[in-house]
């Protein structure tokens, strides 16, 4: 039995480019691709065409997570989310965060460093049909160095399963590393190059790689066909990274003019994460998160928001990713993240761009979705009101009404 088109007509359609919207438009797809969108009054809708009402609506493509540690909850106490759980118990987790990202309209997403290479078989499960959830570019685990952001678990309890990451120390424990990940399955290599905001003691403005090391991270991963995401946030971790030859910075707080202008010139993405920072300050006294964590975050959050909107100036580009499931970042976030970038100060067209087209890019998979034309695959996204005038929406759950991935409604509508 065939299934039949199916046609949204009456929405406001934002197609994804940062072209402008078209008001009362229709968008027309036939099993997994797009046939057909722009104004009603020019898609042909056939007749036995399923039609949804989009009167009121606004439809786009389906939102797209950069980074996003899957397996992980999002609880305050990071040691206990990695060692009280069993492998099981990690992977039921797991399904019930690819729901949540389903329900909040982010239909693709890259993840960045996970427990016991969970991704990677979720990732295979969806492909084959096996189980519901956004579309996975998986990383596996995270390479760090011996004391280094992302080793989650001390020594002294770390299981083989155990951690995020997987600790390198010389180019040689680093080749053999990437090459781990690569016959685990991984699509693309994550690397931890400088502390983060979860690390005591001034580890942020802190390097974990040394040069050699790094170039035999990235040049390994290049041989395989593989691209290269680094943690980074302070200067010269930014720059060793972009200098190695990496594909994206994640995070970027002291992401500055020079950091921009070797972005563009290596076509290196900016990967923000504006949302977990700002999640551990609304929520991380009341959640009990240490000091330090808060002292990390602190004046910094300005700074980094400042950055942003300097490499958005600059013409960097930039895709939207959450930092989901590390401290206090629901699953899902993806929405919340494009109203971040808007008060970082870009453009709703242009953040709304970053996490459709622009992202879709980053993870490989321009030329397949992220944008609503002819020949994608229909990763469609309906939600109530105007994203545009209240970007906010697009980080309420409630508001995003319906969701197709592939032309297979995942989400039903409740108009």
């Amino acid at each position: 039995m065939m299934t039949p088109q199916t046609a949204i007509v009456g929405a406001r359609l934002i197609d994804g480019t940062g072209a402008d919207p078209v008001d009362r438009s229709a968008v027309l797809f036939d099993g997994e691709r797009i046939v057909a969108a722009g104004p009603a009054a020019r898609v042909a809708v056939p007749a036995a065409a399923r039609v949804i009402d989009g009167e009121g609506m606004t439809v786009l493509p389906g939102l797209i997570d950069a980074h996003v540690h899957i397996t992980m909850t999002g609880d305050a106490d990071l040691l206990a989310m990695s060692t009280q759980r069993s492998l099981p118990q990690i992977a039921f987790d797991t399904v019930s965060h690819l729901t949540a990202t389903l329900e909040a309209g982010v239909t693709a997403i890259r993840t960045v460093g996970d427990i016991g290479h969970v991704d990677i078989a979720a990732r295979n499960a969806i492909n084959q049909g096996r189980l519901r959830g956004p579309r996975i570019v998986a990383a596996g685990k995270g390479l760090t160095s011996t004391g280094g952001h992302g080793t989650v678990v001390p020594p002294w309890i770390r299981m083989a399963y155990g951690d995020i990451s997987e600790v390198v120390d010389g180019p040689a424990q680093g080749r053999a590393a990437v090459r781990r990940q690569v016959e685990a399955g991984c699509d693309h290599i994550k690397i931890f190059q400088t502390g983060g905001v979860i690390d005591p003691g001034g580890r942020i403005e802190a390097e974990e790689f040394d040069e050699e090391e790094l170039r035999v991270l990235v040049g390994t991963a290049r041989l395989a066909g593989r691209p290269v995401a680094s943690h980074a946030h302070n200067k010269n971790g930014i720059l060793h990274s972009i200098a190695a030859g990496v594909r994206s910075i994640e995070h970027g707080m002291y992401f500055d003019e020079e950091c921009g202008a070797r972005a563009i010139e290596a076509n290196v993405f900016l990967v923000p994460t504006l949302i977990v920072m700002d999640q551990i300050l609304r929520h991380g006294r009341t959640a009990g998160l240490p000091q330090f964590m808060m002292d990390n975050v602190g004046d910094r959050t300005k700074q980094h928001h400042a950055h942003v909107q300097l490499a958005y100036q600059m013409g960097v580009k930039i895709a939207t990713g959450t930092d989901a499931g590390s401290v206090l970042t629901p699953h899902g976030a993806a929405g919340k993240e494009v109203a971040m970038l808007v008060r970082a100060g870009l453009r709703p067209l242009d953040a709304l761009r970053a996490a459709t087209m622009s992202a879709a890019e980053l993870l490989g998979l321009g030329s397949r979705l992220g944008t609503i034309e002819p020949g994608k695959l229909a990763d469609v996204i309906v939600v109530a009101g105007d994203p545009l005038s209240h970007p906010e929406i697009l980080g309420e759950p409630e508001s995003v009404r319906t969701v197709f991935v592939g032309g297979v409604q995942v989400k039903d509508p409740h108009y």
